[in-house]
């Protein structure tokens, strides 16, 4: 077996070993050391001194980018997964907000199909179609529905579906969530106008954590915590956080940071075809979107999804919380692994786990990755 190691400030689960190697095997990681002693078995050696190794990002939302809309453009999804690899992103959810029956019927077969060598698609996110049409956002009111088994039904069996986002308040989602669960889909509440008691009740149960925190949602209040008081009162929820700056205030990042802890956050970009491309006019599913200034809003002022990547998210939750960059890691790699079931081979630098590797350069740059112990981007062209 060729073995590759690469030399850096190698991230561990809660530390960094300034002068680390880790050696890659074919698929998996074979190794790992906090100095040079692996070198000798190595048959290929990349030094990356001042950069730091860590394992590729995981992003759990991804509606699309570089010009690719998974919902009305999934024939176009290999595109996007090679895109994704320059921004660090290994594995992901491509995502499909609320649409109708047709979108679903094309879109859902053609994720689970294999995508190349570009970022792993670990499964399909449905978010929507059963919402709160109050808490809707960017999703068309038309396109969502009233819980309805038979419906999620055809839905999971169309595509490998991984994770649902839903309101948990609507008559019939307790038997929606039971269904999905017991097929192993993660569930999540999102775009919800949940009370404080019942969210936490649905967080006792089997709703996993909540979608993108604190948008579309019922709002944290002194006297009604709603959904976020939920999340931050229930030992166990497990939270998507889109960290721009502009969905969420950095002061509330912050917040989330301190009340939840890097093993209960999973940052997410919740994507979509304007990110990485200029500013324009783009597709979001259905929707029309306009990108401007770095922002995508609906022709009514409201955002529509980000144009954020895991590269920035990453840098931003470093300057928003100050936490350390091993934590950082846990939200951007590990915990988002683990919430889909993923932790046992994914997010993490150790022997076993996929060669899953993001080299950032001291500014935080993107200047490789691997995935599956072959070199798929390379800022230098190698």
């Amino acid at each position: 077996m060729r073995l590759v190691a690469l030399r850096g400030q190698i991230v561990t689960d809660y530390e960094v070993w300034p002068e680390g190697t880790l050696l890659l095997g074919e698929g998996s990681i074979a190794d790992v050391s906090p100095d040079d002693s692996l070198l000798d078995g190595a048959d290929e050696v990349h030094d990356h001194a001042e950069s730091l190794v860590l394992p590729g990002f995981v992003d759990l939302q991804v509606n699309g980018a570089f010009g690719v809309d998974v919902a009305s453009e999934s024939s176009r999804l290999p595109e996007l997964c090679e895109a994704l690899l320059s921004t660090g992103t290994t594995s992901y959810l491509p995502t499909v907000i609320s649409s109708p029956e047709d979108v679903y019927e094309e879109a859902l077969p053609a994720i689970g199909s294999p995508q190349g060598f570009g970022a792993e698609v670990l499964g399909v996110h449905l978010e929507g179609p059963f919402i709160s049409v109050d808490k809707k956002g960017a999703h068309a009111a038309s396109h969502v529905a009233k819980p309805n088994a038979q419906l999620l039904a055809r839905l999971l069996d169309l595509g490998p579906v991984r994770m649902i986002t839903l309101a948990p308040e609507l008559d019939g989602a307790d038997g929606l969530i039971s269904l999905a669960a017991n097929r192993g889909v993660v569930v999540s509440a999102g775009h919800s106008d949940v009370a404080f008691e019942p969210a936490y009740d649905v967080l006792d149960g089997q709703v996993a954590g909540v979608t993108h925190l604190f948008n579309a949602m019922s709002a944290l209040h002194h006297r009604e915590p709603g959904l976020p008081g939920a999340a931050f009162a229930h030992p166990r929820a497990v939270c998507g956080l889109i960290a721009d700056g502009l969905h969420v205030h950095p002061e509330m990042v912050g917040l989330a940071y301190r009340m939840l802890g890097p093993d209960r956050i999973c940052l997410v970009t919740d994507a979509i075809a304007a990110t990485g491309m200029e500013d324009g006019e783009y597709r979001l599913a259905t929707r029309t979107v306009y990108a401007e200034g770095g922002v995508p809003r609906l022709g009514s002022g409201s955002l529509a999804g980000s144009m954020l990547t895991m590269r920035e998210a990453f840098m931003n939750i470093l300057a928003f919380t100050g936490c350390t960059v091993a934590e950082a890691v846990r939200m951007t790699s590990t915990s988002p692994a683990k919430l889909i079931g993923e932790g046992r081979r994914k997010g993490r630098l150790a022997p076993g786990y996929d060669a899953d590797v993001t080299v950032l350069t001291p500014d935080l740059s993107v200047v490789t990755v691997w995935r599956g112990g072959k070199l798929v981007y390379s800022l230098e062209g190698e």
